[in-house]
């Protein structure tokens, strides 16, 4: 296949972290300001870009932040998962030196993703609970509810998300978008911003246990983009979707083995895919993918004109764009 204008001009340049966090969010609010979450209770941000880096632990706890937004570089949410009250929601006001713990879960909670808007109104998305949904609600960040009539259809059997990157439900454009896993049907969830109730809408993507949507990108009502895969059959197929007016359509498939974990849209429009296999990017034009890393990388997400792909023992790297 040959490589458009765009797969040649993209370079990667490995940014040493600590080796012994497994970095599963990643927020860019801004091009000089990057957050990180991952295991061991870890939390990173920095405010030149890459090039220096301050680490926290919200928690004395053993945590998995699994996802992270940042509204610039002071404010931003962490959300961590886990059943036994692991699943938890930490918001700091002063660039990480303090953390407030804003919502910890039940017992039987399990929560797999978060996103907020521009107006730090906050949906997280949870596996279902005794055939309800499990979502949590905060109109304005301080306050936080838990909502299971919030979608116009009963969720499926043992239907809940892939927490694999934080990328399960997503805000952008006044759109609610949600993927689920795990039922018999992958489904999409759509709901606008003054919306009452989500849209459950079926989708073409793999279904059954471990599997289903791990990331979604709303343009539209009409209009998203969903990324997933079996985390337990490699070779299942479709992994990344494009629904447009009711109509779902399969894109050329990325040079990636596997479930996809993580979906990113820059804003020429090109598409970035991750999983344990590595980084892909698919051009503009979607006609040819280029491999950006092999690394086991479950993350990105990307400023003006580069991204950050963050992953296991460590792993981030910075990719520049010059078109």
């Amino acid at each position: 296949m040959m490589l458009s204008a765009l797969t040649l001009a993209a370079s990667l340049t490995l940014i040493p972290t600590k080796a012994d966090v497994n970095w599963i969010g990643v927020s860019v609010p801004n091009p000089d300001v990057i957050w990180l979450s991952g295991s061991n209770s870890h939390i990173a941000r920095s405010s030149d870009a890459g090039e220096t880096w301050e680490y926290f632990q919200p928690a004395t706890q053993n945590l998995q932040f699994r996802d992270i937004e940042a509204l610039d570089a002071n404010h931003a949410y962490a959300l961590s998962i886990g059943n036994n009250g692991d699943s938890r929601i930490y918001y700091t006001s002063n660039g990480g030196r303090n953390w407030q713990l804003r919502y910890r879960a039940g017992g039987n909670q399990f929560l797999n993703c978060m996103a907020l808007s521009a107006t730090n109104e906050a949906w997280v998305y949870g596996d279902t609970v005794e055939n309800r949904w499990n979502m949590v609600r905060s109109v304005d960040g301080r306050n936080w509810l838990t909502a299971s009539n919030m979608v116009d259809t009963q969720p499926l059997s043992d239907e809940g998300g892939l927490a694999a990157s934080g990328g399960c439900l997503r805000h952008n454009n006044g759109i609610w978008a949600i993927g689920t896993a795990n039922g018999n049907t992958a489904r999409l969830l759509v709901k606008r911003n003054f919306g009452i109730r989500f849209k459950a809408i079926d989708t073409p993507l793999p279904a059954g246990p471990s599997a289903g949507i791990a990331s979604v990108w709303p343009f539209s009502e009409k209009h998203i983009l969903l990324a997933g895969g079996s985390l337990n059959h490699a070779d299942a197929k479709p992994r990344l979707v494009e629904y447009k007016d009711d109509q779902f359509t399969a894109l050329i498939e990325p040079p990636l083995s596997g479930a996809l974990y993580s979906l990113t849209v820059r804003n020429d429009g090109s598409i970035l895919v991750t999983n344990p296999t590595g980084a892909a990017l698919l051009n503009s034009s979607r006609d040819a993918w280029q491999t950006l890393a092999e690394a086991n990388i479950w993350n990105s997400a990307c400023s003006t004109n580069s991204c950050y792909l963050v992953g296991k023992d460590g792993y981030l790297a910075k990719v520049t764009f010059t078109e």
